[in-house]
Formats: C-alpha cells, sequence, structure tokens
C-alpha cells in the first residue's frame, strides 16, 4: 500500500476548533486528489473537480469528505459527475493537523 502522510500547520486554528479545522481542511483540496483518483488509474476519462471538496463532518478524531469525479464519455448524454464520500482519521499535534492517506492506484487486471 502507497500511504502518503500529510500536515497541514493550525497557524490560528486552535486544536478543539472544529470548524477552524474543517476551513483548514478544505483550503488543502488538492492534498486530496491522488487519494480520490487513485481509484482511476490512467484513465483520462475521469476528471478530479476540486472545487465540489467539502468536508462534511468533523469529530475530534476523524473527519469525513465528499467531492465530485467527472466522467467523459464521447457521447455528451453518458458524461456523469459521480459523488464520492471518504472517512479520514486524524490527529493533531505539535500544531499540525497530521492525517494519512492510501494512495495506492487501483488496478483491475
Amino acid at each position: 500500500m502507497a500511504y502518503q502522510h500529510y500536515t497541514i500547520a493550525l497557524g490560528e486554528v486552535e486544536h478543539g476548533d472544529r470548524q477552524g479545522l474543517k476551513a483548514l481542511i478544505e483550503a488543502n483540496a488538492p492534498l486530496f486528489k491522488r487519494f480520490v483518483m487513485s481509484a482511476f488509474p490512467d484513465d483520462m476519462r475521469y476528471a478530479w473537480e476540486p472545487e465540489t471538496f467539502s468536508v462534511t463532518d468533523i469529530d475530534e478524531t476523524q473527519f469525513r469528505f465528499s467531492c465530485s469525479v467527472h466522467y467523459f464519455e464521447p457521447c455528451a448524454d453518458r458524461n456523469l459527475h459521480d459523488r464520492h464520500e471518504y472517512q479520514v482519521p486524524y490527529s493533531v499535534r505539535d500544531g499540525e493537523l497530521a492525517f494519512s492517506l492510501d494512495e495506492t492506484r487501483w488496478v483491475v487486471e
């Protein structure tokens, strides 16, 4: 498995400020692209839609986020915007939000 470890400096956000943590995670949405797109390796029909990224829930140990992935088909009526939801455990230590994402490329043979 290809886990990538990330840390984001809290800056002015307090450890227990869930709304502040939510805003911090959303401001760093690009960090989640490889994680989300690992399910569609090298398939140019799929595209990450970063503007749809949102943290839907957060507690003291994990957060949930959702985002859309656009599927392109040569026939326009077959294009899709699929919403995906994920759950990520996190911790706050030494003034940083820390989490790991499994960016293992999903390959079917």
